[in-house]
């Protein structure tokens, strides 16, 4: 941790500043240290209590039959994180469901999505070698499903509940391609028939044959509903609904995985959004109900949480990129990082569409798993991982959004304890719990910055506490090759009092000139991160 300086025109004074006392965080807004331990739900992980975060976003996970009863789980391991100030968060897929989480066949098949042909849609590309489905949210009955085991960890004591992948009935999955030929039950169609006619109160059946080239009595009507399966079969689109010809595909909408926009009116948008919103509110009554308050989150963007933890993976929608695979969350090129990108872009989208989604709530950044970004993690040399950290978790925070530091999944990779990584971790997070009014609470300043050095990101976010310039090194040949005396600059409303210097890479100095707002701050040394606190 580096040494703090208060910087007054050009003479820098350094100050041994104490490490404040670590306080349980009251609510996310207090979250400045995030980590990510999933285990299953009668397992507990030791690294938890050595790496202290805030909070773990999902410290175990329901998964099939396991976490059906209150005896499968370990909730004598909540007081334990509560005792080092650690908020405990519960989970579950929202969505993969299995034959034997039901009763009977005919109750999975009821709380399983359908192809345009009312046929179970299949999930076999998960490869678990068992068929396997998505649950269908539009159902009422799988809507309880869902809240039967979150109740059952709220009453073992969570603090909050992550749902996983909520809209993941809709892709079609590799049968079709994902081209989105999934969800066209009877649950949902009644409800897209409802959609219709809010949307369209004053249509005549003339009105619906123009507009959508309906024929005969197959109209949206109150009494009967709309027989979409038959619109599509008679235009030839039964495999592929949301064809461009299709006139009301865009009705219907394209469900983006683990997003849900602002902007989204579609139907799917809509009533996948009250659905979810329902169930959240439910949730939250059910915790009310017992005197408990109870956090929610989800992975991805979603409205109506408490913090969003959004999963990095290939084919995410973040950035338009050739081979469609989005944005590359963790850089590696021929088996090494590569600290020369930038990952700024696209954490500054996340925290904008998140703003637009959930309003002003954290956003914390995962490793999701198991796919290839996991891999290509796992696989880096030891000081090349600790590097993932020291510049994207710093770039991260640098955008006002938070890295959840990884210790362990549940498909058996190997855990940040068994790579090396627990010890570094550990001491590397100490630095933003001292410093956590640097990091809470951040937005995008609208001010420019500019940096004379090459391959510096530069950002200028401002909280409460004041404005912060945030520089992370992108110069990178197998570690981060340092910079001497960065110059720094911005125009400000106003310049500031005095400046502080902070970097979790060792003690800097600097040099501050200020007039007229325009402040300029010369660093002595850039390694991988460092911050300029303006008060």
């Amino acid at each position: 941790m580096g040494t703090p300086l208060w910087t007054v025109g050009a003479v820098a004074l350094a100050l041994v500043a104490p490490v404040p006392a670590i306080a349980a965080p009251s609510t996310p807004r207090d979250f400045v240290v995030y980590g990510f331990s999933q285990s299953d739900v009668g397992d507990e992980d030791p690294q938890v209590y050595t790496l202290k975060p805030d909070v773990t976003i999902r410290a175990i996970g329901k998964w099939s039959t396991a976490g059906d009863e209150a005896a499968d789980y370990n909730f004598a391991q909540i007081p334990r994180y509560h005792a080092q100030g650690t908020t405990f968060m519960g989970s579950g897929t929202a969505s993969v469901i299995f034959p034997r989480d039901f009763a009977t066949e005919a109750i999975y098949d009821d709380m399983s999505t359908r192809d345009a042909e009312n046929v179970p849609v299949p999930h076999d590309e998960f490869g678990f070698g068992e068929p396997v489905r998505r649950g269908n949210l539009f159902n009422p009955a799988y809507r309880e499903h869902l809240l039967a085991w979150a109740r059952i960890q709220i009453d073992g004591g969570v603090d909050g509940i992550n749902l996983d992948e909520v809209n993941g009935g809709f892709s079609g999955g590799q049968k079709y391609g994902f081209n989105g030929n999934e969800g066209f039950d009877d649950y949902t169609l009644a409800d897209f028939n409802r959609y219709l006619l809010a949307k369209y109160p004053a249509f005549t059946p003339a009105d619906w044959q123009a507009r959508f080239g309906m024929t005969g009595p197959n109209v949206p009507r109150p009494d009967v509903p709309f027989d979409y399966r038959a619109y599509l079969r008679a235009g030839g689109w039964q495999t592929d609904p949301l064809n461009a010809a299709n006139p009301l595909a865009a009705e219907w909408g394209r469900v983006v995985p683990n997003r849900l926009y602002a902007g989204d009116t579609t139907f799917t948008g809509t009533y996948v959004r009250r659905y979810w919103k329902e169930l959240v509110d439910r949730l939250r009554g059910y915790a009310a109900s017992r005197g408990r308050r109870l956090l929610i989150s989800s992975n991805g963007l979603w409205p109506y949480v408490d913090f969003n933890s959004v999963g990095m993976y290939p084919w995410n929608p973040d950035e338009q990129t050739p081979d469609w695979k989005g944005a590359d969350y963790v850089p590696v090129r021929d088996g090494h990082l590569n600290g020369a990108k930038s990952l700024g872009p696209n954490y500054r989208y996340l925290k904008e569409r998140s703003r637009e989604i959930a309003g002003d709530v954290p956003v914390a950044v995962f490793i999701d798993w198991p796919n290839e970004m996991m891999t290509n993690y796992l696989n880096l040399p030891p000081g090349e991982q600790r590097d993932y950290w020291r510049i994207f978790g710093a770039e991260a925070y640098a955008n006002g959004l938070f890295p959840a530091f990884h210790l362990k999944d549940t498909v058996g990779s190997p855990t940040a304890q068994e790579q090396g990584m627990l010890g570094f971790l550990t001491r590397y997070s100490g630095f933003y719990r001292a410093h956590a009014d640097l990091f809470r609470g951040n937005s995008h300043a609208p001010q420019a910055v500019r940096v004379d050095t090459p391959k510096i990101a530069a950002t200028l976010l401002h909280n409460r506490h004041g404005r912060t310039i945030h520089l992370v090194n992108h110069r990178y040949a197998g570690a981060p090759v340092p910079w001497s005396n960065v110059v720094v600059s911005a125009a400000l409303p106003s310049c500031p009092r005095a400046v502080r210097v902070f970097s979790p890479d060792g003690p800097r100095r600097a040099t501050t000139t200020c007039r007229n707002g325009r402040l300029t701050v010369t660093v002595d040394r850039l390694e991988a991160y460092d911050v300029i606190a303006l008060r």
